[in-house]
């Protein structure tokens, strides 16, 4: 016994595929982009608290800001100064800058005073982006999930 099965509108099903062969990857990257904008905005917002905001640009948008390297990948920018806040540093010399001038002005202390406290025993680790990532990274799959159900919601 031979049994024929015939399809019929195809060439709709095929239409609706190739919109959701386009959509859903874009809905995939919007998520992404949206996690590393949100991603940044903790960080700067977590820099904040902790009092890392001498300067203010570790805590600005122009310090801490998400970048797009390529078409998938998304790199949170923050200020080379970063890995010393993270991991702290030994000891070494200070040059006379406007920069750590203020610094040591806005903390209460002379120049002269912050140089030898830095050259004698460096400075402590204050780690925090870690953490933030950590806290974060839970919330990528639930993201870029939405973006990919609203945008099958909006195709069907």
């Amino acid at each position: 016994m031979v049994a024929y099965i015939t399809v019929e509108g195809i060439g709709r099903v095929q239409k609706a595929m190739t919109g959701y062969a386009r959509r859903i990857p874009k809905a995939g990257r919007r998520g992404v982009w949206l996690f590393a904008n949100h991603l940044s905005k903790a960080l700067r917002m977590t820099a904040k608290a902790r009092g890392h905001k001498t300067t203010g640009y570790l805590s600005s948008e122009k310090g801490t800001h998400p970048r797009k390297l390529d078409k998938d990948t998304w790199a949170i920018m923050m200020p080379y100064y970063t890995h010393y806040l993270e991991k702290g540093t030994k000891r070494h010399w200070i040059p006379r800058m406007y920069k750590t001038q203020l610094w040591a002005r806005k903390h209460g202390m002379s120049f002269a005073m912050m140089r030898a406290g830095i050259s004698g025993q460096g400075t402590k680790p204050h780690p925090f982006t870690a953490f933030v990532i950590n806290r974060e990274t839970k919330n990528l799959k639930r993201e870029v999930e939405k973006q990919i159900n609203d945008a099958i919601k909006k195709g069907g």
